[in-house]
């Protein structure tokens, strides 16, 4: 088991995340090639490497976001085997050994991924469809549609999140890894894509299972701060995704209609007095604003 583990590289993106990545670590196996990519400048962490995990190849490479932060640790990983989760993620026992098998086992997957668990219960968010038609076009009619039915043995997934995910090397390299336009959110939506367009596999593992506390990456004194650039990101990606995949008209629309409802909730808020949902979809209006201006994902706290 040491040799299996030996030669996996862990990579862990991180901004500002508090002790809870301690929790994350202690379920690794420390064998590993253990690499932090750290877009903060931040001492608490710092230390909880240096007293605790002095073993941890730790990269401080500034307020990149996911999708340079994943590339960037790829590059330094020294194994075939990449194994990428979050700080908030725990992975339970035997959990990594059995995507690790299952790498051996289906010889024409793309991506390995475990069952997630939120919050002790079964994550509505564990697959996601992706409406793509019978010759791997992604048709975006409709919204992505979670799936919340546990499985009872091993499948293939349309698409997967960030959470946890088990890749080679020579593949991520195949598909030119992670679009870099992304700062966060739609960035692994976009992975699945494209390894799915590369006639590869996404494969969930029944016995692999992780447990992940939504929205926990970040301290809670930073929460409103954290939920602001969450709203600003994850409309600008949707902006992008759209843009990337859809016909010109169909982006449009889609924009139009995002523009029109988060101006009209900022006026109807700010008439309400209701401050933290003024903000919110303030920020979701400047999203789109910027995406049409600068399309560059920019915004940070």
């Amino acid at each position: 088991m040491t040799k299996l583990f030996t030669d996996l590289s862990i990579i862990i993106p991180t901004f500002y995340p508090g002790k809870i990545i301690n929790s994350c670590i202690e379920s690794l196996p420390q064998e590993s090639d253990i690499i932090i990519a750290d877009n903060g400048d931040d001492p608490e962490l710092e230390d909880i490497l240096k007293n605790k995990y002095p073993k941890i190849r730790h990269f401080k490479i500034g307020d990149i976001g996911l999708s340079k932060s994943f590339n960037f640790a790829v590059e330094k990983s020294k194994n075939e085997n990449i194994l990428i989760t979050q700080p908030d993620v725990t992975f339970e026992v035997d959990t990594i050994s059995n995507l690790l098998s299952a790498s051996k086992k289906y010889t024409n997957a793309g991506i390995i991924a475990p069952i997630i668990f939120e919050n002790k219960k079964y994550s509505h968010y564990d697959t996601l469809e992706l409406n793509l038609s019978r010759t791997g076009e992604l048709q975006l009619k409709k919204q992505f549609k979670s799936i919340n039915i546990k499985p009872t043995g091993d499948f293939c997934a349309q698409a997967v999140n960030a959470t946890a995910m088990l890749m080679k090397k020579s593949i991520i390299k195949e598909v030119n890894g992670w679009d870099e336009n992304i700062y966060t959110y739609l960035e692994d939506i976009d992975l699945c894509l494209k390894i799915r367009k590369n006639n590869l596999q996404i494969i969930k593992i029944a016995k692999a299972i992780v447990n992940h506390v939504g929205f926990g990456s970040h301290k809670k004194e930073n929460a409103l701060k954290a939920e602001l650039s969450r709203n600003w990101h994850f409309c600008w990606s949707s902006l992008y995704f759209r843009d990337k995949y859809t016909k010109k008209s169909q982006f449009l629309l889609f924009f139009l209609s995002n523009f029109i409802k988060y101006f009209s909730k900022v006026i109807v808020n700010l008439i309400l007095l209701n401050n933290k949902k003024f903000k919110i979809n303030f920020i979701r209006l400047r999203a789109c604003l910027n995406y049409i201006t600068q399309k560059k994902s920019s915004y940070r706290y």
